[in-house]
């Protein structure tokens, strides 16, 4: 059972990579708009969105994957 819980996180750890190669300081914080924000869980509320965090004023915040956009805006990466 032990090993069961390690692999999830092993799975955990490699999407979190995944997605941070391509969203990693590249999406502004919708807070303060630092673009020093990194991904926190590569699936945020809905299997769509990811949550993010950002590293200056430390707020979480969620990204829409497939629109590249903060969830319920028209806000997207420029």
């Amino acid at each position: 059972m032990g090993d069961v819980g390690k692999s999830g996180t092993a799975r955990s750890n490699s999407l979190r990579e995944l997605f941070g190669e391509k969203y990693d300081a590249s999406v502004p914080c919708p807070w303060c708009e630092s673009e020093d924000t990194r991904v926190s869980n590569p699936f945020g509320g809905t299997v769509s969105e990811m949550s993010m965090q950002c590293n200056a004023c430390k707020a979480t915040f969620g990204w829409m994957k497939w629109q590249d956009q903060l969830p319920g805006s028209d806000v997207g990466r420029e």
